[in-house]
């Protein structure tokens, strides 16, 4: 029961994140922020999602991919944004920067095959 309670916090958050997110682009359709252009910040929800996974996360691979899926959107919003001066054309070595030290991590942590295999075997 607690695990099912405390997965909730991830989707709630992001739920939360994908209601504002409708608003805001309600608003844009609207005219009434068209200052504001709302289609660059899609790589948020990307992030958010990421944000829900660290929340539900327990074991180090969860953690992992969870903060693999952060960094992509992360590198997507700087490159949408062209943030510190940098765009998908001359960012994308940060890119393989990433995979890399997420191929690391994973050879480091266990597997989550491995890890379900020994728990169902009894090993």
């Amino acid at each position: 029961m607690e695990h099912d309670k405390r997965h909730s916090y991830g989707h709630l958050g992001v739920g939360i994140f994908l209601l504002i997110a409708g608003v805001a682009l309600m608003l844009d359709k609207f005219d009434i922020i068209s200052d504001v252009q709302v289609w660059h910040y899609w790589p948020v929800i990307i992030i958010a999602v990421g944000l829900g996974k660290l929340l539900d996360a327990e074991l180090s691979w969860e953690y992992r991919k969870a903060c693999s899926t952060l960094f992509i959107g992360s590198w997507l919003l700087i490159s949408e944004l062209h943030l510190f001066g940098l765009d998908y054309h001359n960012s994308w070595p940060i890119l393989l920067i990433g995979v890399g030290i997420s191929m690391l991590w994973k050879s480091t942590s266990p597997s989550p095959v491995g890890f379900a295999k020994g728990h169902c075997h009894g090993n």
